[in-house]
C-alpha cells in the first residue's frame, strides 16, 4: 500500500484529532497534512515523531485549496482525503484500493457509511451521483485532470462543486460498499478552540461562507439569475428574522446578519476570501 497511496488531511486547529490519526494510520504510507492554522508546535512534535509525515503550514486558505496543495505533494498513484473528525477502520484502506481494481476510470471514490452496515448490496463497488466529502479517494493524475477543488471557494460546496464537474466531463464516482467510516460526533466541528470567542468567530465563520458558497456555486452551474431566485427567498426570511431577533437575541441575530453579508457579498460578486473580520 505505501507505493500506491498517500494520505492527505486539511486541518485548522485540530492537534489532538491529528495526533489520534497518526497513532491509528498505517506507519508505511506517506501523510500529508495542511494545517490552516499555522500551528508551529504541531509541526515540531510531528517532525520528531514521524519521518513519513509531512507537515505543511499554512495561513487559513480553506478545505478545498488545502486539498489542492497537499495533492502537489503526491507521489502516489492515489491519495485519500479525510476529515480531523473523519474516523476509518483498520482495513478501509485496503478495501477501498481493492474495490478501485474494479473500476477503469474514476473522479472520485468513497467508502461507505458507517451506518450501513450490515446492509446487502448488489454489488460491492456501486455508482453514485454525489458522495461524502470527509471521506474521498483520489486517482491522482485525474484530479489533476478534472483540476481539483475550485479555488475560489473557502468553505462548502466544494465537494458538490467538484461531484458536478465530475458529472458534467462525464467520470463516473463510487462507493465502495464494504468499506466504511464515519464523523465524530461534535457541535464546533473537528477544530478545537482556546476561547469562546475564537469558537463564536468559527460560527460566526460558517454562517458567512454557506451562504457565499451556495450562491457561487448555483451561478456557476445555473447562471446568475437561477441562483439569485433560489436564494432570494433565503435572503427574505434571514432579513426577518435578523429584525426579530435583533432586540432580543443578539447573539442569533449576529449570526443571522453574516449570513446576510456572506449572501450579498457572493451576489455583488465579492471573493470569498473578502470576509468581515469578525471583530477578530
Amino acid at each position: 500500500m505505501k507505493n500506491i497511496l498517500s494520505v492527505v488531511i486539511p486541518s485548522y486547529k485540530s492537534s489532538n484529532k491529528i495526533y489520534k490519526h497518526l497513532k491509528d494510520l498505517p506507519k508505511d504510507i506517506k501523510i500529508i497534512i495542511i494545517e490552516n492554522s499555522q500551528d508551529k508546535k504541531l509541526k515540531e512534535n510531528i517532525k520528531k515523531k514521524y519521518k513519513k509525515v509531512k507537515v505543511i503550514l499554512q495561513k487559513n486558505i480553506g478545505y478545498g485549496n488545502a486539498i489542492n496543495l497537499g495533492s502537489r505533494f503526491v507521489k502516489t498513484k492515489f491519495f485519500f482525503v479525510m476529515n480531523p473528525d473523519t474516523v476509518i477502520y483498520k482495513n478501509t484502506l485496503k478495501l477501498l484500493l481493492k474495490g478501485c481494481k474494479k473500476i477503469k476510470k474514476f473522479g472520485v471514490v468513497s467508502p461507505n457509511y458507517k451506518e450501513n452496515k450490515g446492509k446487502r448490496y448488489k454489488s460491492i463497488v456501486e455508482e453514485k451521483k454525489t458522495l461524502t466529502g470527509g471521506a474521498m479517494l483520489f486517482d491522482t493524475k485525474m484530479f489533476k485532470k478534472i483540476g481539483g477543488f475550485d479555488k475560489n471557494i473557502f468553505l462548502y460546496y466544494e465537494d458538490n462543486d467538484y461531484f458536478t464537474k465530475c458529472r458534467k466531463m462525464g467520470i463516473k464516482m463510487y462507493t465502495i460498499n464494504n468499506s466504511y467510516h464515519f464523523h465524530e460526533k461534535q457541535s464546533s466541528g473537528s477544530a478545537t478552540f482556546k476561547t469562546i470567542k475564537e469558537m463564536e468567530y468559527a460560527y460566526l465563520l460558517a454562517g458567512w461562507h454557506g451562504q457565499w458558497s451556495k450562491f457561487y456555486y448555483h451561478k456557476k452551474y445555473d447562471g446568475y439569475l437561477k441562483a439569485l431566485i433560489l436564494c432570494l427567498p433565503n435572503l427574505i426570511t434571514n432579513i426577518l428574522q435578523l429584525i426579530i431577533n435583533l432586540p432580543i437575541k443578539y447573539k442569533k441575530a449576529k449570526y443571522t446578519y453574516f449570513k446576510i453579508e456572506g449572501l450579498i457579498a457572493s451576489i455583488i460578486g465579492l471573493s470569498s476570501f473578502k470576509r468581515s473580520k469578525f471583530d477578530e
